[in-house]
């Protein structure tokens, strides 16, 4: 085998992991932006398209990223050299503050888009009660009937004869209004609590992925060069803490044997 070659192999390894991450990046940053437009901020449905997007997706940047620290382990001239990856180390620590901030945008967004959903039944409640209203202080034939035109579908009935006076017509006329307010508010009940419960398992996945990205973007960040990032001294913090209280604990029995005389010595002492 030729050394040249063989000298040249990591290098052409470096490039092409350099080349794969590359790949994956451009292939999150169209899939981000694709989910972005059309730009609609504070608007439920995009914030919780976006955020899927972004979940589904952010996987790539974390796997380049882990290629792009393997290919400058392999050789150090490769781009992005050793000081451009600081920089994009610092990148990730702020990514990860990112995917936690997520999961609050997330959330919002899904209950916001559930109540969306409802609004258009809750206006026709309010509807249906002001008709109610309406009704109740109608003493009048032409009264009734403006009443009865405020009601969803009710333009056309009004035209009709009433049949009979306004104090016969209206008793009844309360009592169909009122079972048709409570039948549309149980089933708006009925429908909000329905997706309430659907949509708890999936705020609870969404926010474990998006915690599960937080802590590796974070895991591959510094916060300063040569120091590792705050994920990461968390969990040294907690796995050095048990450590600590059994060298404490351990510490006197090593006292005490260190105080023991040795044999030899009390030997020489006694003769």
């Amino acid at each position: 085998m030729d050394p040249d070659d063989a000298s040249m192999r990591p290098t052409q390894m470096a490039v092409s992991l350099q080349w794969v991450s590359l790949g994956l990046i451009l292939v999150f940053l169209a899939q981000v932006v694709a989910a972005l437009y059309p730009v609609a901020l504070f608007k439920p449905e995009w914030m919780v398209r976006v955020s899927d997007s972004i979940r589904a997706t952010a996987s790539l940047p974390i796997m380049a990223l882990a290629l792009i620290m393997l290919a400058n382990m392999i050789n150090k001239k490769v781009l992005p050299t050793s000081l451009h990856l600081q920089t994009i180390r610092r990148i990730s620590s702020l990514v990860a503050i990112c995917f936690v901030l997520l999961i609050p945008l997330q959330t919002y967004g899904t209950l916001a888009g559930i109540r969306s959903q409802l609004q258009q039944g809750q206006t026709q409640l309010r509807i249906l009660s002001s008709a109610s209203d309406k009704v109740q202080k109608a003493s009048t034939e032409d009264q009734l009937r403006n009443a009865i035109r405020t009601i969803p579908g009710g333009e056309e009935l009004a035209l009709r004869p009433l049949g009979a006076e306004v104090e016969t017509i209206k008793p009844a006329l309360l009592e169909r209004l009122r079972e048709t307010t409570n039948r549309l508010q149980t089933q708006l009940s009925e429908a909000q609590s329905k997706a309430m419960y659907s949509a708890i398992p999936a705020l609870i996945r969404d926010a474990v992925v998006a915690l599960g990205y937080a802590i590796g973007f974070g895991s591959m960040g510094y916060s300063q060069p040569g120091q590792p990032s705050p994920i990461i001294r968390l969990f040294k913090g907690a796995n050095s803490q048990p450590r600590k209280e059994q060298g404490s604990t351990s510490k006197p029995a090593y006292n005490r044997r260190a105080k023991r005389s040795p044999r030899w010595l009390m030997r020489l002492i006694g003769r």
